[in-house]
């Protein structure tokens, strides 16, 4: 935990980096990829309409599975599909959103939040960005608005 005397300008950077760790140690944001594929994200993740689906990357918390589908056209990316399944625990006040990144899966741009959406257990909370942008690396990314925490999905892409 986060020492609640530090401001938010130094405990975001903070929170940040320990999900960035997190993620890459397997503890929070993206675990091993031989976990089940839930079945509910994949259908709403993929849905690209006339576009065409081009991958997924998924992050397993404890408590649900965090993805993000990507559709392109024209050589960009034109959708970006972000889903939060979440199997228990309280319900939970989160934004979803995509952020561009490295092939690391650092962020190299900001990332890009929906309004806030409370998440319920047994319930999937999906947003949907609509875009232009270049062919790149990317992942979904969730933000729990109370901890200020930030999850990540795998990386998609290619950088």
């Amino acid at each position: 935990m986060l020492d609640r005397h530090l401001s938010p300008a130094v405990r975001r950077p903070v929170a940040a980096l320990i999900a960035i760790l997190a993620s890459c140690a397997g503890l929070g944001a993206a675990a091993p990829t031989a976990l089940p594929t839930p079945a509910m994200s994949t259908a709403s993740v993929g849905d690209c309409g006339t576009l065409t689906f081009s991958g997924s990357a998924f992050g397993y918390l404890d408590n649900g599975t965090l993805s993000a589908g990507f559709c392109v056209g024209l050589r960009s990316v034109r959708r970006i599909n972000v889903a939060y399944d979440k199997a228990k625990g309280g319900s939970t006040n989160i934004r979803l959103g995509y952020q561009q990144t490295d092939s690391s899966g650092v962020g190299i741009k900001r990332p890009v939040y929906a309004s806030a959406l409370t998440a319920t257990p047994g319930n999937t909370a999906f947003k949907t960005f609509s875009l232009s942008l270049p062919q790149g690396c990317y992942h979904g990314v969730m933000l729990n608005t109370a901890t200020r925490y930030q999850y990540v999905t795998k990386v998609w892409g290619e950088c």
